[in-house]
């Protein structure tokens, strides 16, 4: 398989704002608490202002995830690639017993951590983006959001 998907965004998450990240091994679950952009207002190299909305995107029945995470100072983590591939190397190579009866989702995760691209990549057997209805402003200095 070509690495081509890592220019994707098939989950139209680009410059969404990873807001807190959670991992329930006993569920086999991962859940990305994020700020989805829904509308660029403002934007240059040095500053920013988005229209945005809280979400959750959130796999279930992770047979494999490759997450560490970085939190650097004055930094927050932002989407900027996402990829949904229904068949992939990444998913050959996982043994027969993690593939067994499952119909396995491979999702690859470009994250800008600060000063570091992070590549992550979960493969599940479901995965949900869901998205509240109230928007909100998102400065660049995080000094939290104001509702609309």
């Amino acid at each position: 398989m070509k690495n081509d998907y890592k220019d994707n965004d098939d989950l139209q998450l680009y410059d969404s704002v990873v807001e807190s990240l959670g991992i329930n091994h006993k569920e086999k679950k991962i859940s990305f608490y994020i700020l989805k952009v829904i509308e660029s207002i403002y934007k240059s190299e040095t500053s920013f202002t988005y229209k945005v909305r809280k979400g959750i995107l959130e796999f279930s029945g992770v047979v494999y995830a490759d997450i560490p995470y970085f939190i650097e100072f004055d930094e927050w983590n932002e989407f900027y690639r996402s990829a949904i591939l229904k068949s992939s190397s990444l998913i050959d190579q996982l043994p027969e017993r993690s593939k067994l009866n499952k119909n396995l989702t491979h999702i690859y995760l470009g994250i800008d951590v600060g000063n570091e691209f992070s590549k992550k990549d979960i493969v599940c057997e479901e995965y949900n983006l869901s998205v509240e209805d109230q928007d909100y402003i998102l400065h660049d200095d995080f000094d939290w959001l104001y509702e609309e």
